[in-house]
């Protein structure tokens, strides 16, 4: 019996995994992110007026209730052509490209490739804010390092870290779906023991440092997390934030500041930013946690 679709297209500035992560009905089929707008769809026998409503409502709780909302009807014939067409294999900073695993690879590539299909997990290569910490990472991994990943949706970033040459990242996410997306991506991609995904929060971790530290999550959890840095991060590290706009970066800074961290590169794609961040040499009284 043929199956029809509903595609609902949210223009917002807000990231998937977060807008997905807070719907009651977890029925869609998966999700993709371009240029600012969220396309989600829900096999039409799942969707309902009262989707609908709980979409909104989360938009509401969000600030963002005035968000541009499509809705409209994918036929089942048109739905695999749709999909597919959809997604194109996409270069990332200097040498990264990402593809779907219907679209064939380039072998006059000779770069990084991952193959990641759109699950329920942010984090396909598509948004500003996953864009701006690959550029950071090619600019900053130089071998060997250990990563921690925080929140970190399908795992991209670490699964990048590691193919420039870090030894090992942990990532870890309190969205249980999203891990076991980011699991299957690395099972896929042929990453081994070095890659690890747990479900964890950055204030519940042991007493083990990183090298490097990256955070694209929401500016709430950068302002927090900005406080334990120094109980994650080793003497000589680096952290990159991101997820953040323009008009949270005060307040970004000044949590880091007073942690005793400060911002040494500032990188910026339409409203969302990537920050740079090391020690402060006049760090002074910085909160500890105890493990």
């Amino acid at each position: 019996m043929n199956q029809n679709f509903v595609e609902v297209a949210v223009r917002a500035e807000i990231e998937a995994g977060e807008l997905l992560g807070m719907l009651d009905n977890g029925e869609y089929l998966g999700s993709w992110e371009e240029a600012g707008v969220i396309h989600i769809y829900w096999p039409e026998d799942k969707w309902s007026n009262a989707v609908l409503v709980d979409l909104k409502g989360v938009l509401d709780s969000l600030e963002m209730g005035d968000a541009d909302v499509k809705v409209h009807s994918v036929q089942d014939k048109d739905w695999n052509a749709t999909w597919a067409a959809s997604l194109k294999p996409i270069r990332l900073g200097r040498n990264i490209r990402i593809r779907q695993s219907w679209n064939p690879g380039d072998p006059s590539f000779g770069g990084i490739e991952l193959v990641l299909d759109p699950k329920r997990a942010f984090g396909t290569g598509y948004h500003e804010t996953t864009r701006l910490v690959i550029e950071w990472l090619e600019d900053h991994i130089k071998g060997g390092e250990r990563v921690l990943d925080i929140g970190t949706g399908s795992g991209i970033l670490s699964m990048v870290a590691i193919r420039l040459g870090a030894a090992s990242a942990l990532g870890i996410d309190t969205d249980t779906v999203a891990l076991d997306c980011a699991k299957q991506y690395a099972k896929e991609n042929g990453f081994g023991r070095e890659l690890v995904f747990r479900v964890a929060s950055f204030e519940s971790l042991g007493s083990d440092l990183y090298d490097l530290i990256l955070a694209n999550i929401d500016v709430r959890t950068l302002v927090t997390l900005s406080g334990f840095l120094s109980g994650l991060l080793q003497e000589k590290g680096i952290v990159c934030y991101s997820g953040l706009l323009q008009e949270d970066y005060d307040e970004v800074a000044e949590a880091l500041s007073a942690a005793g961290f400060r911002i040494t590169d500032r990188r910026q794609r339409g409203e969302w930013l990537a920050l740079g961040i090391t020690v402060s040499c006049k760090r002074i009284n910085v909160h500890t946690f105890s493990r």
